[in-house]
């Protein structure tokens, strides 16, 4: 799921999640990460070793001109090349000056700089001490007082008070599209109400919901330079399919559900067909967002399986590859080579949409294209210049080409080297919610049995608790308006089940509420 993102420094570089278990923890880390709908996994107290390891192995990672690519395991760095470590630093300390010292006494690590600190809030190791996991935010501002006196006149007023911000964050997010964001916010969750510093984090209380803000810092003359906040989950439990199926079926716009067995429920001469045990318009075509990358990756796999491919084969990344985030690949040098399953991998876990394309490239369309049901789709980087009011003349004209192939394919080919949007465009709303990828829970549940033997759709557990299941795959997509949620779990007692959900509105979605829907489908499933 998304967050919202307002920042003039890139400090959401590291989140790379580890994958493998029995890892060691140091400081306040964590094996893992929070997934969407769970509060993070609980972790002991750490001992005064790990302190002190955690102290030396953080000195040397923030502390350096040039990133140790040494310290790092092999899996952190194909997601996150030694190189781009090496330039976000620098961008780091542009920001908040010289590096200082490693604090490893409170609840989790700090770096501390000339004119800031920022916060490791996740730090995991593998079995030879090397980094698998690493995700830092700028810490609070010092003074809870000063926290809450300047979150209340960012959120509370009905206009913008753009001397607040750094001029760089403003650079990034105009003070009219932070405005439309804000107006957008009183308008999914109403009036807002105050600004709660007494947790861990300071919240944004409204009348009907609360925003947890999870990255706030100061530059030096005291003006907001990052921002980020996502909306608190709220718990819902069901004691039943039915009524599960109900609340889906009260939210606005058009809805999606489908909860089916896998497979033979027995197998030999009692096997059974597999039962559909809710559905609610599960044949309905809506957009889905990035969950359309499981039809690729279900083109890809038929291809090794013939024998046309191998996991192991390279491909290199060209400019006409690179789209906008999710993911990190966009920010490769040019010429890069990255093995099949690596793409693979990006594209389901990170929903890596360089990736993806690159994938799509190789693959070719026509297979996609076929198992998702769509003529002549977009790649995510097509999608996003057509969602670009820059190119307004080659969306009018995607729109008049309707269903016809040829014409929609030409359209594609300009909008392969159209510029693309800056981040701003989105933060308003939805966006040209016909510029997408469409498909039926029906159709999404068999394209998730489909790969779902494949390790990569295990890597992102998504809303599900992997402690709750035997073994969980998934796959999601978003973007304003749109929502869909795609997993396979398989049950303790081994039975598997496909939960689909897709959500679309032409107003901003409560993701909050659909993700809190889902997790209680999936908490009655297990």
């Amino acid at each position: 799921m998304r967050a919202h993102f307002l920042s003039a420094l890139t400090l959401s570089l590291l989140a790379v999640a580890a994958a493998q278990t029995g890892e060691a923890q140091t400081g306040g880390a964590q094996t893992g990460s929070a997934q969407p709908g769970q509060a993070p996994p609980q972790t002991a107290a750490p001992t005064s070793a790990q302190q002190e390891a955690a102290l030396q192995l953080l000195t040397r990672v923030f502390g350096a001109e040039t990133v140790d690519a040494a310290l790092f395991a092999p899996e952190f760095l194909a997601q996150v090349p030694a190189a781009a470590l090496t330039r976000t630093f620098a961008e780091v300390r542009a920001g908040f000056g010289r590096f200082v010292r490693v604090d490893v006494s409170g609840a989790v690590p700090q770096v501390v700089y000339e004119r800031g600190a920022l916060n490791v809030t996740q730090f995991a190791l593998n079995a030879q001490g090397l980094i698998t996991a690493l995700a830092i935010a700028p810490a609070p501002p010092q003074g809870t007082a000063q926290t809450a006196a300047l979150l209340s006149r960012v959120f509370g007023p009905q206009t913008v008070e753009a001397s607040l911000f750094a001029p760089a964050f403003l650079a990034q997010v105009p003070a009219t599209a932070l405005g439309d964001l804000l107006a957008g916010l009183r308008a999914q969750f109403g009036a807002f109400v105050r600004v709660d510093t007494s947790g861990a984090l300071p919240q944004v209380v409204y009348e009907r919901g609360v925003l947890n803000i999870t990255q706030f810092a100061l530059d030096a003359q005291g003006r907001i330079a990052a921002l980020v906040f996502a909306p608190v989950t709220p718990q819902v439990t069901f004691t039943s399919l039915e009524e599960a199926q109900a609340a889906f079926a009260a939210l606005p716009g058009q809805v999606s559900l489908l909860v089916r067995e896998v497979g033979p429920v027995q197998t030999g001469p009692a096997a059974m067909p597999p039962r559909t045990l809710a559905a609610l318009n599960p044949g309905r075509l809506l957009a889905v967002g990035s969950t359309f990358k499981l039809a690729v990756l279900s083109e890809l796999q038929a291809q090794v399986t013939r024998g046309e491919r191998g996991w192991t084969d390279e491909v290199a990344l060209t400019d006409a590859d690179r789209s906008l985030p999710s993911g990190t690949l966009q920010d490769a040098p040019l010429g890069s080579r990255f093995a099949l399953r690596d793409l693979a991998a990006r594209m389901i876990a990170q929903s890596d949409n360089t990736a993806t394309d690159l994938l799509l490239r190789v693959v070719g369309r026509a297979g996609v294209e076929a198992r998702l049901g769509q003529t002549a789709m977009p790649s995510t980087r097509e999608a996003f210049a057509l969602k670009n009011p820059a190119n307004l003349a080659l969306l009018r004209a995607y729109r008049a080409a309707g269903l016809n192939r040829d014409a929609r394919r030409a359209v594609l080919a300009q909008a392969a080297t159209a510029p693309l949007p800056g981040v701003n465009v989105f933060l308003a709303g939805p966006v040209a919610r016909d510029v997408e990828w469409f498909a039926s829970t029906e159709r999404l549940c068999t394209l998730m049995a489909d790969v779902a033997a494949l390790p990569e759709t295990t890597l992102n557990p998504g809303v599900a608790d992997p402690a709750d299941f035997a073994r969980v795959s998934y796959k999601g997509g978003s973007e304003g308006g749109v929502l869909n949620l795609t997993t396979q779990v398989t049950t303790q007692a081994g039975r598997n089940l496909c939960v689909s959900a897709t959500w679309n509105d032409a107003r901003t979605l409560n993701d909050a509420q659909f993700v809190a829907l889902y997790s209680g489908l999936l908490k009655l499933l297990r």
